[in-house]
């Protein structure tokens, strides 16, 4: 059994994608998770970190509520077509690999 739960989730402004869980992983972590604190291969840190300021980088941050050009609003959240979804899915069986079986990770991008 997983002694650490995380969930990976992207919350723009954050610096983070990953949250405790539980209360072991509060107790080591925090609630908001430093990517810094989890020891990963410098890599795997590295994609984490480009991930979050994608993230970070593609909302307009003096209007976040605006449309795009073709009026529509950008999908951020976990629909089939996210931007990052694709990127997730493959950053987290990295992750869970680089952890190894004490930590747990949830995402609501995996069907």
């Amino acid at each position: 059994m997983a002694r650490y739960r995380l969930r990976l989730f992207l919350d723009a402004g954050a610096g983070v994608c990953l949250w405790s869980q539980d209360e072991a992983s509060k107790a080591r972590f925090g609630y908001a998770v430093e990517t810094e604190s989890l020891g990963l291969p410098a890599d795997l840190a590295e994609d984490v970190l480009r991930l979050i300021r994608d993230y970070d980088e593609g909302f307009n941050w003096n209007d976040p509520g605006a449309a795009d050009d073709d009026g529509s609003r950008t999908a951020f959240g976990y629909e089939a077509d996210a931007p990052y979804r694709d990127r997730i899915l493959a950053l987290l069986p990295r992750l869970r690999a680089a952890l190894g079986p004490d930590f747990e990770i949830e995402s609501s991008f995996e069907d």
